[in-house]
């Protein structure tokens, strides 16, 4: 709870504040809008929230620490998840957090030297408005940091599933290019997909192509011999292209035997062998 003897100074100065909260907030949104183009198309939006942030400011100081925590918590989980949504970077939100803390503490010095504050009642107001700005930051950058880091998963997962690209060339045939590294992730999507769509498409003969796959170790041959061998229980034919002899050798290495599995030096090659010749 608010010290008694600081109550009429906060209560005068949560007035001030609030009267002023428009210019405040306009004058905010002007800067920002100078060093960020991208924000003016987010101009009216953004306005609204900053007025409602200089009101919390004003009214907090005001307030108990009970009551000051709770709305502060209500505000920056309402907002920080707003401002994600809107697509707007965390860098540029957080650059206005010195433009209230030094708005609001003009306004705390002005009024300070018109009423004669005692030094101990200028630190105790201070005080207050630096825990406020550092709580609204706090729970702001929460939500703000959660929605974005489920917008990168779900981007990377899209990212992940093109990266299977099954691709259906002709009835009941198609063909699995693999580019990049194999991990744990990518090599259950590469299960789940060929599965999947091996049922969908009715697939009988399917073709994986290990040409862009840089290195076959321990781990990708196990993934391989995996997906080949469920293909296998669902009726499909696998078939493996773009074997390199440097590839051939590792897995001779390995110890691995894909001798009960067709395997091609290029794609061209094992689509020739079920049937596909060059039209001239």
């Amino acid at each position: 709870m608010a010290d008694t003897y600081l109550e009429p100074t906060l209560k005068n100065l949560t007035d001030t504040i609030l009267e002023q909260r428009v210019d405040l907030a306009k004058s905010i949104t002007k800067k920002q809008n100078k060093r960020y183009e991208r924000l003016e198309a987010l101009e009216e939006n953004l306005l609204e929230l900053r007025i409602e942030l200089v009101t919390l400011y004003g009214e907090s100081l005001s307030m108990t620490i009970e009551e000051r925590q709770e709305r502060i918590e209500h505000w920056g989980t309402k907002t920080g998840k707003a401002c994600a949504e809107m697509g707007i970077s965390l860098d540029s939100m957080l650059r206005e957090v010195p433009e209230y803390r030094t708005a609001i503490g003009n306004i705390i010095k002005e009024t300070a030297i018109a009423q004669n504050y005692s030094l101990s009642n200028l630190y105790d107001v201070l005080a207050i408005l630096d825990r406020t700005v550092d709580d609204v930051v706090y729970y702001f950058c929460l939500p703000f940091v959660e929605v974005q880091t489920q917008t990168l998963k779900a981007s990377q997962d899209q990212m992940l599933e093109m990266s299977v690209p099954v691709v259906p060339i002709d009835a009941g045939v198609a063909v699995l290019p693999l580019v990049g590294t194999i991990d744990t992730h990518r090599a259950k999507l590469i299960m789940e997909e060929s599965l999947n769509k091996c049922l969908d498409l009715n697939v009988s003969e399917f073709v994986i192509d290990l040409s862009g796959v840089a290195m076959v170790d321990t781990f990708v041959a196990h993934k391989l011999f995996q997906v080949i061998d469920s293909l296998k229980l669902i009726g499909v034919k696998p078939k493996i292209s773009g074997i390199s002899p440097e590839m051939a050798q590792t897995i001779i290495q390995l110890g691995l035997n894909f001798s009960d599995v067709p395997s091609y030096a290029t794609l061209k090659s094992a689509l020739k062998e079920i049937g596909f010749e060059k039209t001239k």
